[in-house]
């Protein structure tokens, strides 16, 4: 089996090879039992209007060997995908009616429906695989729903793709540990989120390895003060379970309850924890489960599924800051102190206080021990790059005294000792206290920092998750090599850590008190004003969409002072709004429009804030088409293909935009051909030809679209011409005539093309 997609592998025998073979088979027999005259016509009646389309796809799937049993009839050709309107249409017939709740033949409809949707949108990879293997949450869903459904029909597969489930849950295709266990799934967060690098904690570990061990003991607390890293210990212990993969354990599990962060005796708050209550926490074990559809079931359904998943499925739990789960949430608590602890998964609970119940089973934290403070101070030297030799038992001590052998301390500490001598900076730390002395501490980092950086700090912290680098750029607006240049800045000094490959892409995850730190320093000021603002606009804030009625009657009244001639009024107009509320998306957009309009146009002025809405994720139509015709009056057909293309990235299968790509394109192709760049050209023209086909499958033939389908029925006519396919260009003028035959526009087209290529002949 290929390890890269051990995952999609073991989905494409259940899902294409057991499930569709099984469901089919299953249709079949119903439908030809039901009407043995007509069965097939019957199956294709949900499909009438796509079946050639279904067909032409099916036998392209058995040219290439996806599909490979020979037809038995035409239904062999339908997909998993059109399993869900075949019950819906025939559920009298198809759906069991002994099975299911009680025999509640809508309930069991309901059910297998459900399945069936879980199954349809997660196929895709199946029939066009990625880059990358499918995680084990996709997995799992997709091979649970079909022996779900299966199990409905009574067939006798459902056994088959249960042995994949369970072949599934105990291997995550990651390398071999030295025997022949691999490391358990996880679902932790990056490890830079809670600790740069571990150290020390030796008899800590040690202890929680033997409750570990213990078969009778499922549940322990980890309890110490806040800054005295609980959570590194309980992560670096739970990233050990992962590695050695003890039996019966899959997985291992991270949930937070953090809504506020240590901060020397002040609480600050926390926007979106992993959960707050009962309910929350239910709903998110699942989705960390994979039942994510099930998430949002009643809270008694969602409990009983959450233990049996986790008795079958034996997982270490680790829910971090469970104290911070008071008054509403004490029902949660009692579910991972008493209920988890009942199945045959472990449940790891950090706390600030001793949860009743617990006293007898805790990890108590204190500051790290002399030797383990010492090592840290050592790491943290040599992490920032500076001379550990310098190191002597003086100032070790000097450090370790300052701070009380706080992990969270002695990290801030050291970082000032790198803008400032050593015994300055602890002189500072000493005549301060906590988390006075933090701040102060950020703030000489601060001072030594490029105001790129500043920004690109503040945007790293403004939100609660680890943010992409193109994130990190919507937020800033600075270019990619500034931005590299300023984490480089931020690196060095462990304020922003380097990527983990988070969600399918590399993410920046700070850590989670150097944010909160962040977020108290810089928080009053006019940069993180303009960063919450950007980030805002990009996640579509609450309080910003209670603005859009005073946004929009700026942006109108912006478009009648351009109609009367006056762009400086519009101009500052929209600028007056962008200081209320910086980098929001409308006002960008607008005063792009503003710049276009000038008499010259600005044009300069008006790309910066297209692309700045671009980059804020503006999914306005009328901007990108403003953005396009501004570069094609200007002939730069490549910043027109380019405006467009970003377009389509906000507003996919737009058909407009599509139109315009393409017809951007082939201009460009045409340019190249005049420059004898010839195969640049065909590769332009067959680039056109791609987003032109698709506009045209996307504009409906209805009379908003008339003028539309007219452009891109001549554009497409332009284009075979550009590759000299005269049959294809009469094809193009045939469908467009039957169509719209009193167009006129075809009437001119023809002519000019009937002149320049002759006859069809």
């Amino acid at each position: 089996m290929n390890s890269k997609f051990a995952n999609l592998t073991l989905c494409y025998e259940g899902i294409q090879r057991i499930y569709r073979n099984a469901v089919l088979g299953h249709v079949r027999a119903n439908l030809q039992l039901a009407f043995p005259a007509d069965y097939v016509e019957r199956a294709k009646r949900p499909f009438l209007k796509e079946w050639d389309t279904i067909k032409t796809a099916a036998e392209e799937r058995r040219r290439t060997g996806e599909l490979g049993t020979p037809l038995v009839d035409d239904l062999d050709i339908l997909g998993v995908n059109h399993f869900f309107n075949l019950f819906e249409t025939y559920a009298d017939h198809l759906v069991p009616k002994t099975a299911g709740s009680g025999g509640d033949l809508k309930k069991t409809k309901k059910a297998l429906l459900g399945w069936m949707q879980n199954i349809k949108a997660l196929r895709d990879p199946l029939s066009h695989p990625a880059e990358a293997d499918l995680s084990f949450e996709d997995a799992f869903v997709l091979l649970d729903c079909a022996r779900r459904v299966l199990t409905q029909l009574g067939r006798p597969e459902a056994v088959r793709v249960h042995e994949l489930a369970s072949q599934l849950a105990g291997r995550t295709g990651i390398a071999d540990t030295g025997d022949d266990r691999q490391p358990l799934e996880d679902r932790l967060p990056a490890r830079e989120a809670i600790v740069v690098r571990f150290v020390g904690r030796t008899e800590e570990l040690q202890q929680l390895h033997r409750w570990f061990d213990d078969p009778l003991s499922r549940r322990w607390a980890v309890v110490g003060a806040g800054g005295l890293g609980k959570s590194a210990l309980a992560y670096a212990f739970a990233e050990e379970i992962r590695r050695n993969a003890p039996r019966p354990f899959q997985l291992v599990l991270w949930m937070s309850a953090k809504a506020r962060r240590f901060e020397d005796g002040h609480v600050v708050s926390i926007e979106n924890p992993d959960f707050f209550d009962l309910d929350s926490a239910l709903s998110r074990l699942l989705s960390l489960l994979g039942w994510r559809e099930e998430a949002a079931s009643s809270l008694e359904t969602k409990r009983a599924l959450a233990l049996e998943l986790l008795d079958a499925f034996p997982a270490l739990v680790v829910v971090d800051d469970i104290d911070s789960l008071e008054g509403a949430g004490e029902d949660a608590i009692e579910f991972f102190t008493l209920s988890v602890p009942q199945t045959k998964s472990k449940v790891l609970l950090t706390s600030r206080r001793t949860i009743l119940g617990l006293g007898h089973t805790v990890t108590q934290v204190a500051g790290l021990s002399r030797e383990d403070a010492e090592a840290f101070v050592r790491s943290r030297y040599e992490l920032l790059g500076m001379d550990a030799k310098r190191l002597d038992a003086s100032l070790l001590k000097q450090l370790v005294d300052s701070t009380g052998a706080s992990p969270l301390y002695l990290e801030d500490l050291i970082r000032l000792v790198v803008v400032m001598p050593a015994k300055q900076a602890i002189q500072e730390w000493t005549a301060r206290s906590g988390d006075e002395a933090r701040r102060y501490a950020l703030g000489r980092e601060l001072d030594k920092l490029s105001s790129v950086a500043r920004e690109l700090l503040a945007a790293a912290c403004v939100t609660q998750r680890a943010v992409s680098f193109g994130e990190l750029q919507a937020l800033t607006g600075q270019s990619h090599e500034a931005l590299a240049a300023a984490l480089g800045e931020l690196q060095k000094l462990f304020l922003v850590p380097k990527p983990q490959f988070i969600d399918g892409e590399d993410r920046y995850d700070v850590g989670i008190n150097t944010r909160a730190l962040v977020q108290r320093v810089m928080g009053k000021t006019d940069l993180w004003r303009r960063i919450q603002g950007a980030h805002a606009s990009l996640s579509g804030d609450v309080r910003i969409r209670q603005g859009r009625e005073e946004v929009g009657a700026l942006c109108r009244k912006a478009v009648l002072l351009v109609r009367g001639d006056d762009q400086e009024g519009a101009e500052a107009l929209l600028k007056k709004g962008l200081e209320k509320r910086p980098n929001n998306v409308n006002l960008l957009a607008y005063l792009g429009f503003v710049y276009k309009t000038w008499r010259p146009p600005r044009r300069t002025d008006a790309r910066e804030r297209f692309q700045r809405a671009y980059e804020l994720k503006c999914r306005d139509k009328e901007m990108y088409k403003h953005w396009v015709r501004m570069e094609l009056d200007e002939d730069e057909w490549s910043g027109a293909f380019q405006a467009a293309e970003k377009g389509l990235e906000c507003l996919p299968k737009n058909p407009l935009l599509q139109y315009y790509a393409g017809y951007a394109k082939s201009r460009l192709a045409k340019e190249l051909a005049g420059g004898l760049h010839h195969e640049k050209a065909i590769e332009a023209v067959k680039a056109a030809q791609g987003y032109l086909d698709a506009a045209l499958l996307n504009a409906i033939p209805v009379a908003d679209h008339r003028k539309l389908r007219s452009d891109i029925y001549r554009a497409l006519a332009l284009n075979w011409e550009r590759l000299g396919d005269k049959a294809k260009v009469f094809a193009v003028l045939d469908g467009w005539r039957q169509e719209d035959p009193d167009d006129p526009n075809l009437r001119s087209e023809e002519e000019r093309l009937l002149a320049r290529l002759g006859d069809r002949a």
